[in-house]
């Protein structure tokens, strides 16, 4: 059986020619499936390929199982502890984490080598029409036989990631905090007017939040506005967030009962107004 850390075009199969850059055959959405699998049935924990491939309606020893699994752990969102068992990966419990998807989703994209070189290629400048561009796939280690499906799979993982948010014309990194020893990319997005500039603002940066924290604390902490940015917030939005710590809470520590969270009529605290 295959290696899945090795995409499927490197075996050979539409021919002799071999890429030499790595590069799946399912798209993004297609990897995330799978991260979202495991979140579902044992969260954090650890699960095998034959419970993976029933929790997602397939043959552990398909093709498409094993082809979805090696895009997954390419887009490296699932890591394989020992052979045959899989977990999510740090960037995997980011993907599974609403507060933090979008992040996850462009750090997955960058984390395969030909979507990161093109991204670098044509930073700050508009994407060729399909036939050039598959010219520079191949330039880039694409094996001539696979550079149409490089190409296709290539463009809807960057539109699933958000880099076409701007317009299929170019790619540019989506507004999120993405440290740049992470990606590589920091610097080009600087170069780039960030379209999402104001709702940026109204969150705190990376440096506010402590890295050692769980994943999941991390991205909460990063939701909370800035009250140097914005004075005000929403009594639905403050619930919202409330619960939404509740609900964290409840994955990440054990004890007994829950917590609800609900608006109701009240005072305003007194140090508020000495505050304002």
């Amino acid at each position: 059986m295959a290696d899945v850390d090795e995409p499927v075009a490197d075996k050979g199969r539409e021919g002799r020619q071999r890429s030499s850059i790595s590069f799946p055959y399912n798209d993004l959405s297609s990897a995330i499936k799978l991260a979202q699998a495991i979140h579902n049935q044992v969260g954090l924990g650890e699960c095998d390929d034959n419970q993976l491939a029933a929790w997602t309606s397939q043959s552990p020893k398909s093709s498409g199982y094993r082809v979805q699994l090696s895009a997954s752990r390419m887009f490296q969102l699932l890591e394989s502890p020992s052979p045959g068992k899989h977990r999510l990966s740090e960037l995997g419990r980011m993907v599974v984490d609403p507060s933090r998807a979008r992040e996850a989703k462009a750090k997955a994209f960058l984390n395969v080598p030909l979507y990161e070189a093109v991204f670098k290629k044509y930073s700050g400048t508009v994407l060729p029409p399909a036939t050039a561009l598959e010219h520079d796939m191949e330039a880039l280690g694409v094996a001539e036989k696979m550079k149409d499906r490089a190409r296709r799979v290539f463009e809807r993982s960057a539109e699933q990631a958000g880099f076409f948010d701007s317009g299929r014309e170019r790619l540019v990194l989506p507004g999120v905090a993405t440290r740049s020893d992470d990606s590589g990319a920091q610097s080009d997005q600087e170069d780039e007017p960030d379209s999402n500039e104001g709702e940026k603002d109204k969150h705190r940066s990376d440096d506010a939040v402590d890295e050692s924290l769980h994943p999941f604390i991390q991205g909460l902490l990063k939701t909370l506005p800035d009250p140097e940015r914005q004075s005000e917030w929403p009594l639905a939005l403050r619930v919202k967030w409330l619960q939404t710590a509740a609900n964290i809470f409840d994955l990440l520590y054990e004890g007994e009962g829950g917590i609800e969270v609900r608006a109701e009529s009240g005072k305003r605290s007194p140090y508020a107004d000495e505050q304002g």
